[in-house]
């Protein structure tokens, strides 16, 4: 018997009947929620034969598609790209949703960005919006988005891709979705000037003015801008609003821009940019400005900056790597960013952690990290990362991940500290580790991730509760880890230099594979570490660390590896 204990009821005839038979009968009991497990077994098991009579019912019952295309994800073929294709032009978001996944599941994403590319004009503003999320996200296109900039009604689907965007064609269109968008579209038009270079006195203006604005969210963001395009001129504006400013973050970000705008004096002026020299490429005009600063090489280096690229080039990590041409270039542009901005450490220029004595003061008072911090329905710390097809399968997440889609809001100290390590990794993005001691002398560090490039601190510097570290950086950038904009905020007790002791337990990952091992012998900097193979007993090194963002279920059962819920920790230490 094919399916035992299910009743379907299948007539003698020849092979295409007794097809459509079966999957009339299995879509009968699908609808009514019977034999759901053993039916999508059967339905693995026959695969695209089933696949005729299942795009029969996708066209003929439109109230059946949610069970269709359910269906459909274990009998794909080839003729099912076009009428699934043809769901997304439906007005039922659910079943768009659906249809996407197929497509993207079985055709690959390629081919679900050229089906979605046709349907940003779409009419129907909804459906045009819908597809222009799903390919912005993969495929910018700076002819697509400025079309898209031109229907009023899909801005607010256009402000989460705006600020990857560089090229000032778009800016005139930005201003408009600053001025005139609603209701978070203004702050992803604000960031994305920032990237588009506006550096007009007409839009710092507008930014001095913005810090009197009741809204402490918008008086952050201002300052933001203000920290990478303001100029002496702005300073008394800054000064002002410091003096009446008891929102942290808006204080932090206020400071920060001060002090930005402060390192910049001392570099020559900007002038009017120019058609960059294609020749140049980023590392050539950051070696323009190491021979020799002045108006014309900042002018230069800064036109070669803003106008090399239409968008930061798409970056999502899915286990592997990008090429090591791609991650020099993107290197590059971030030292030239650095210079050109006054940022305060050039991560891939100087030594990224510091070794020195503790010399900060005790914490007195701990404060979240960002606004908005508290909320019992996130779960992200303590996640079983089991289902994970992104190279993180079976380990569990040690951080708290939020303000998704928050580009360029500020991140600030949770409490006094020493900054020990201020870096940035493929995965992680821009990354700022703060050690702390309580009253007690206990200590414990803070981590701060996804940051964007302008990061406010130097390792080695002593900080103050609610300083500015810096903020979250762009959605898609490699220098966010390629994911969408968020910050990850983890809590570890102890002190930054904690070293194993011999013969405790250790994760480690070596030649792609992770392992538990035990510890061989441990200094401050490197970690030995026995692990078990297919090939026998190994002695593998790594630098001695507890910084990362996973650990296996094993290091998690054994409840020694020192991480705390952010969310917990800093409600106990209000």
């Amino acid at each position: 018997m094919l399916l035992p204990d299910t009743n379907l009821k299948i007539t003698p005839g020849n092979v295409p009947s007794r097809l459509d038979d079966l999957a009339d009968a299995l879509i009968h009991d699908l609808k009514n929620g019977l034999h759901v497990e053993a039916h999508t077994e059967a339905l693995k098991a026959y695969g695209a034969l089933l696949a005729p009579r299942l795009l029969h019912y996708l066209k003929n019952e439109p109230e059946a598609r949610p069970v269709i295309l359910f269906a459909l994800q274990h009998c794909w073929s080839l003729n099912a790209k076009a009428p699934v294709a043809e769901l997304l032009k439906t007005s039922d978001e659910s079943v768009r949703k659906l249809a996407v996944m197929l497509i993207a599941k079985n055709e690959g994403l390629k081919a679900l960005g050229e089906v979605c590319s046709a349907l940003v004009d779409h009419a129907d503003p909804d459906i045009a919006g819908f597809a222009l999320e799903r390919v912005e996200a993969e495929f910018p296109d700076l002819t697509r988005i400025r079309r898209a900039l031109q229907r009023r009604e899909l801005w607010k689907y256009c402000w989460k891709y705006l600020p990857r965007y560089y090229s000032p064609e778009l800016t005139p269109a930005t201003r408009r979705i600053l001025n005139e968008g609603e209701p978070n579209a203004p702050f992803g038009a604000l960031v994305a000037l920032i990237h588009q270079n506006d550096r007009s006195e007409e839009l710092r203006t507008q930014m001095t003015e913005l810090l009197a604005n009741p809204h402490a969210d918008v008086r952050e963001l201002a300052a933001e801008f203000l920290m990478w395009h303001g100029s002496d001129k702005d300073l008394n504006a800054l000064d002002r609003a410091l003096l009446s400013e008891h929102d942290v973050y808006a204080r932090g970000s206020l400071a920060a821009a001060f002090a930005a705008i402060e390192r910049r004096s001392a570099l020559p002026p900007v002038g009017t940019l120019q058609p960059p020299d294609t020749s140049l490429d980023y590392a050539q005009a950051s070696e323009l400005l190491r021979r020799g600063l002045s108006e014309k090489s900042m002018t230069q280096a800064f036109s070669i900056y803003a106008l090399r690229e239409p968008f930061e080039p798409h970056c999502a990590f899915r286990g592997s790597s990008p090429s090591s041409q791609f991650i020099a270039e993107r290197q590059a542009r971030l030292k030239l960013q650095a210079q050109l901005f006054a940022i305060p450490f050039d991560v891939f220029g100087q030594a990224t952690e510091h070794r020195g004595d503790f010399n900060a003061p005790p914490v007195e008072r701990l404060v979240p990290p960002v606004r908005e911090f508290f909320d019992e329905k996130r779960t992200s710390y303590a996640k079983d990362m089991d289902d994970s097809k992104d190279g993180f399968g079976g380990l569990f997440h040690v951080g708290d991940d939020m303000m998704w889609t928050r580009d360029h809001r500020s991140v600030v100290a949770v409490g006094n500290g020493l900054v020990r390590q201020v870096s940035c990794t493929p995965t992680w993005g821009h990354i700022v580790i703060v050690e702390h001691t309580f009253t007690s002398g206990e200590k414990f560090c803070s981590l701060y991730a996804h940051l964007s490039p302008f990061v406010s601190v130097r390792p080695g510097d002593t900080i103050h509760t609610g300083q500015k570290l810096g903020s979250i950086g762009r959605s898609f950038t490699w220098e966010n880890g390629g994911y969408i904009s968020h910050l990850h905020f983890g809590i570890h007790e102890g002190p930054f230099w904690n070293v194993p002791r011999p013969g405790s337990m250790s994760d480690v990952r070596w030649q792609g594979v992770a392992y538990r091992g035990k510890v061989l012998e441990a200094d401050t900097r490197e970690t030995w570490i026995e692990v078990h193979t297919l090939q026998g007993p190994y002695a593998v090194r790594k630098p001695t660390t507890w910084v990362c963002g996973y650990i296996s279920k094993q290091a998690w059962e054994e409840g020694k590896h020192g991480w705390r819920d952010p969310q917990t920790f800093l409600r106990e230490h209000a």
